[in-house]
């Protein structure tokens, strides 16, 4: 046995050529770069859930309206949207919604945008977590809206729904005179884009 490989030997015991690891530096290192990661990202994560639920609840209740526009037509009846708005809540989650077929099933007035007798519930809204349905105003000062078989709104009501979550970022969705439906964004409740 040569000089080279006697140092090897005692430099690398048996089965162990070859392998390698990590110090514990390199270790406690990779550890305190990622508490430094985890601590930039928490607050950004805390910010970007509220606004992600905010803009789903959004984009839920535009859907809803275009459900309940094609459900007229398709039933040949009046569909309603129904709001139970609430004042803002900083910390929790406030307003509901139902869509109901106005029809007058089962011993109800028809058209008169009240879910009564046996009138087919369609869908049912629940605001998420710190989201809030603060302002549902539509022609009349009234809380609900509707469509007709031809997809305008019924009686002629038009109006804003209003959304907002806790960190103050709104979204109005908006029923217009031809059936239309608009979404829009606002970061102080007042502008609207």
């Amino acid at each position: 046995m040569n000089k080279e490989q006697g140092m090897k030997r005692e430099r690398f015991p048996e089965g162990t050529r070859g392998c390698s690891g990590f110090t514990l530096i390199e270790l406690l290192v990779t550890i305190g770069i990622m508490v430094i990661l985890v601590g930039i990202a928490i607050p950004a994560f805390s910010t970007w859930l509220p606004n992600f639920r905010l803009n789903a609840a959004a984009r839920d209740l535009v859907s809803d309206f275009q459900k309940a526009k094609m459900e007229a037509v398709r039933r040949n009846a009046n569909v309603v949207l129904s709001f139970n708005q609430h004042a803002y809540i900083p910390a929790g989650s406030v307003g509901t919604y139902q869509i109901f077929v106005d029809d007058g099933a089962g011993g109800g007035t028809e058209d008169n945008f009240v879910r009564d007798g046996g009138e087919a519930m369609l869908a049912q809204g629940t605001m998420p977590g710190n989201v809030s349905l603060y302002s549902a105003v539509f022609t009349g000062a009234t809380t609900a809206a509707g469509f007709t078989s031809r997809g305008l709104p019924a009686s002629n009501r038009t109006g804003d729904v209003l959304l907002r979550n806790n960190h103050a970022r709104y979204f109005k969705v908006t029923l217009g005179l031809a059936g239309n439906i608009a979404l829009t964004r606002s970061n102080d409740g007042v502008t609207w884009n």
